[in-house]
């Protein structure tokens, strides 16, 4: 049973109260949740990854190395170990790992029930995860049997002649051991999926899927009892025990891919990157929201995150909005403090990834407050030197006394003055194609090119036809990827020119030629959505909700009379340093934005500061087309004067700046407004720099004070020196790298986005 987007969102208290994300913890600190934790019931986890599988788990070899095709699944485990051990206090005692050769099927099936089904009381918390390659099998003698979902386990191969059986770890094996727990909370996470893709990677990423049906007979496992399996995936999670997570990404396959010096799944990496910025209970809609934006963000398509099981309908859920002041985020945790050398390691599960590639910049961080209502932040700064995975040797500076588990925040991001777009070009493109498109590339200013799944990926440069047939979705019950005919019929009605498409392969909108052309022609004819997609690029390295000391707030909501809040985002750790809380008016329950009658939507931009701040509305549509939000002044276009007074726009203290639209008979479309992001900057310095960029002689306004920016990365390029020159004004003394590198402070702006 799939939920509705809005059942999905109220309902995830019960994965938050599975994982032990409550009012009562994030109400409080770490060190608050772990003094509570010390009388409340018991947390049994088992983490199960598998980068490592033998050849003859293929049904037949592959044009690449299946024996290293995956390499997340165990730094999956890794990031789940550091979550539940430092941010949800579980004891480390009651973790259990298998990695690799650990994991067959029958040691899985035996540590479930030893250690999660056998020690588990009422009350208690079992989490079950796995990381690795699912699969489907049908059961031999059942020509029309039931495709049965499975988990592709260290020591599962082919069935053989000799021995036809199936040596997968059925998923309902899983479920009917997990069925034995009576009154317990129970989590199951699964990153892989049984869906059959049609070829092993998705554009920039793999795809943890095997993609052939197994067909054999089934063995029950010596060591337990279990019945035969006959359920069908839909069947499984319409009754799995407790809730049950599991990625449904490109056409309903689990992906995983690279980032700076690691692999690891999508769905994994931003359920604990999410869970590590966690906030209240009452904030569950935006929790969710921010996990399928990071997937978003990372595969360049929409993605809409699946829940399963019986607790679904057993719990109502809490209300969503309950007035608590919020304790911070957090970007990570201090794992080990050396006084000697003023020296910690910290671990960066919670920052977000477009940072990991500049934090050997020098990144700052400073240790949050560990006590409930204690509001000052601890003297002290960590810079970060060098950069393991997620792992961070950092020196220290004025940094007090602090316990190994405080959790850190972001102060202070770099970034070289020139940053790239990096574009991953097509692996069916011939060598001379290659070679004329790195060429082609190359001339063009702030863009780089590496071949798919070397790292992460802005967008990918091939051939429409290629690339769309390998993530076209294959059926259910197909044992085999798309035959050789039946791809040739599906790319005859694919433009046959070169275009641009988003890291998962999906095509970017009016990128595609019609014709055959050359390599460079097509480039040439790209570029100027190349830099628009810079542009956005730069625009989402400035988002900051989490960081950010400037109390601003932006709404989408629907109008007068019946005003109703859709969709909030507000910086987070300003609230906990200024005691700012939701006023009664704010209180709202979220709506929905999927009602079949109309509704009329506005945007509203407030600052709940006691400062002034001078801000910037930005819209983009397809992923690259910018507008932004203009005063209504009818001065000479490109003057010097005129982009001088629209910078000094700004939010007065405890103000609404800005309410889209301003004329109460003009109002959003539902469907634009699905594609549509709005980005709002709030700076505590004008953004000089910035409307002069966007006051070029080409401006123009296009509807109810919206002009299309004409220049893209000029205008984000400007405003990255514009946050800049307002970080340089929060510093006593001139930064010495500041020649080098652009400087932006976490009191200096915040960067929200709807």
């Amino acid at each position: 049973m799939t939920l509705g987007r809005r059942d999905f969102l109220q309902r995830l208290s019960a994965v938050l109260a599975a994982l032990g994300v409550t009012d009562s913890w994030l109400a409080g600190s770490v060190g608050a949740y772990q003094s509570a934790f010390a009388e409340s019931n018991q947390r049994f986890a088992l983490l199960v990854g598998i980068d490592a599988y033998p050849k003859n788990v293929w049904r037949s070899p592959a044009d690449i190395d299946t024996e290293r095709f995956l390499q997340g699944a165990v730094t999956d485990i890794e990031f789940q170990r550091e979550l539940l051990m430092n941010r949800l206090g579980v004891d480390p005692q009651n973790i259990v790992t298998l990695t690799n050769a650990e994991a067959t099927v029958n040691q899985i099936l035996t540590t479930v029930q030893s250690h999660l089904v056998e020690q588990a009381k009422p009350g208690d918390t079992v989490i079950l995860h796995f990381s690795g390659l699912g699969s489907q099998a049908t059961l031999s003698g059942q020509s029309d049997g039931p495709v049965l979902p499975t988990l592709v386990a260290a020591d599962s191969h082919w069935p053989d002649e000799t021995v036809p059986v199936v040596h997968d770890l059925f998923t309902e094996s899983l479920m009917q051991l997990l069925a034995k727990l009576r009154g317990v909370n129970v989590l199951t996470v699964v990153d892989a999926s049984s869906t059959l893709p049609p070829t092993l990677r998705r554009g920039n990423f793999r795809v943890r899927s095997r993609p052939t049906t197994v067909q054999g007979e089934w063995q029950s496992p010596a060591s337990m009892p279990l019945t035969k399996p006959i359920r069908t995936w839909q069947q499984l999670t319409a009754d799995w025990p407790g809730i049950l997570l599991q990625p449904r990404l490109g056409n309903g396959v689990a992906l995983e891919g690279n980032w700076l010096d690691f692999s690891a799944g999508l769905f994994t990496y931003a359920l604990t990157q999410q869970i590590w910025m966690s906030m209240p209970a009452q904030r569950q809609q935006w929790f969710m929201r921010r996990i399928d934006r990071k997937l978003s963000a990372w595969t360049g398509t929409d993605q809409t995150s699946e829940l399963f099981g019986k607790a679904i309908s057993q719990r109502p859920g809490i209300p969503l909005l309950s007035g608590r002041l919020p304790q911070p985020a957090a970007d990570g945790v201090i794992k080990t403090i050396n006084r000697a050398d003023h020296s910690a390691t910290v671990w960066l599960g919670g920052l977000p990834s477009g940072l990991l590639p500049y934090c050997e910049l020098g990144l700052q961080l400073q240790p949050l407050p560990t006590l409930p209502g204690l509001t000052a932040v601890p003297e002290g700064t960590l810079r970060v030197k060098t950069l393991d995975g997620l792992r961070a040797k950092t020196t220290c500076k004025n940094l007090a006394d602090l316990p190994i588990g405080t959790p850190i925040i972001e102060v202070e991001r770099r970034f070289p003055k020139e940053i790239a777009l990096t574009v991953a070009l097509d692996p069916a493109l011939e060598r001379i194609e290659r070679v004329d498109a790195t060429s082609a590339l190359s001339g063009l200013p702030f863009i780089t090119t590496m071949a798919p799944g070397e790292g992460v990926a802005d967008c990918l440069f091939g051939k429409s036809r290629s690339l769309l047939s390998a993530t076209a979705p294959s059926p259910v019950a197909k044992s085999m990827p798309l035959e050789a005919e039946e791809l040739a019929a599906e790319q005859s009605t694919v433009p046959p020119g070169y275009g641009l498409f988003t890291p998962d392969g999906s095509l970017i909108a009016g990128t595609t030629a019609e014709e055959e052309e050359a390599v460079k022609t097509a480039i040439t004819r790209l570029t100027g959505t190349l830099h628009s997609l810079l542009a956005v690029k730069l625009l989402r390295l400035t988002l900051n909700p989490v960081s950010s000391r400037l109390p601003v707030r932006l709404v989408l909501e629907t109008q007068a009379p019946d005003s109703q809040l859709l969709l909030l985002e507000e910086t987070l750790r300003s609230r906990q340093l200024n005691g700012n809380n939701l006023s009664q008016s704010e209180r709202l329950t979220f709506g929905s934005l999927t009602r079949n009658r109309p509704e009329k939507y506005q945007i509203r931009l407030r600052n709940a500061g006691a400062e002034t701040v001078y801000y910037l509305l930005i819209s983009m549509v397809d992923k690259s087309r910018l507008s932004v939000y203009c005063p209504p002044f009818n001065m000479a276009e490109g003057s010097e004067q005129t982009s001088q007074v629209i910078a000094t726009e700004s939010v007065l203290p405890g103000d609404t700046a800005i309410k889209y639209p301003k004329m109460s008979e003009t109002s959003f479309a539902l469907q634009p407004l699905k594609t549509t992001e709005v980005f709002a900057i709030a700076c505590t310095e004008p953004l000089l720099k910035t409307w002069k960029a966007i006051r070029t002689t080409g401006f123009r306004y296009q509807s109810d004070r919206w002009a299309v920016i004409s220049d893209p990365l000029a205008v984000t390029q400007a405003l990255l020196h514009d946050l800049h020159g307002a970080s340089g004004k929060l510093s006593a003394k001139p930064d010495p790298a500041a020649e080098h590198t652009l400087t932006l402070k976490s009191a200096a702006w915040a960067t929200l986005s709807l």
